[in-house]
């Protein structure tokens, strides 16, 4: 009966040995720690952290001077229609009335009177009925197609820049419209259709 006993107590020892907690120790599973470690921006060599850089745009502007000289031809133009302000069919009181002319000096006919331009340059022909019927100019000026009206009539830029004129005893004769002629003698004179001032 002893021997029963003690049989019984050693079963009782490892039954409660099994059914005990195991030691934590001894365990098969082990638990797993998951990190999370968020990118930091570099430090710089002081342990300061950096600044990231910027864009600047800059908007400038230049302003330049561009000198240029520009040569201005003020030759007066006897042109086709006149010379400055006086002007082919003005009438005897436009024609004083421009200030350009003095007293007319000669009746070179029936017909015409001749007023002295003031710049001693020429002279302007009214004729009567007919008002400012001829120009001349003696030197100073030059015609539309810029020859000097000085221009002997024998010069041969006469016949190339007016290919159709006709010299004559007198001078050469160059009709720049129907009505109204450039005729070259030493002086050049505009002069419309039926001027009966001078030939």
């Amino acid at each position: 009966m002893k021997v029963m006993g003690v049989v019984l107590a050693v079963a009782g020892l490892a039954l409660v040995g099994c059914t005990s907690e195991p030691d934590a120790s001894i365990g098969t599973a082990s638990s797993a720690t998951t990190t999370t470690t968020s990118p930091s921006s570099p430090s710089s060599p002081s342990g300061t952290s950096a600044v990231a850089p910027s864009t600047v745009t800059v908007q400038s502007t230049v302003t330049s001077t561009v000198q240029e000289t520009v040569v201005v031809d003020a030759t007066p133009v006897l042109s086709h229609t006149g010379f400055g302000a006086i002007k082919l069919g003005m009438t005897r009181e436009q024609l004083v009335a421009t200030g350009l002319v003095g007293e007319p000096t000669l009746r070179m006919s029936a017909q015409c009177d001749m007023y002295p331009l003031k710049s001693d340059n020429g002279y302007a022909w009214i004729q009567d009925g007919q008002g400012v019927m001829a120009i001349t100019v003696k030197s100073g000026a030059k015609t539309t197609e810029g020859l000097p009206v000085e221009i002997s009539p024998a010069d041969p830029r006469l016949t190339k820049t007016y290919p159709s004129g006709e010299a004559g005893p007198n001078g050469f004769t160059a009709w720049v419209n129907d009505n109204v002629r450039y005729f070259f003698h030493g002086h050049t004179s505009l002069t419309r259709r039926g001027q009966a001032c001078f030939n």
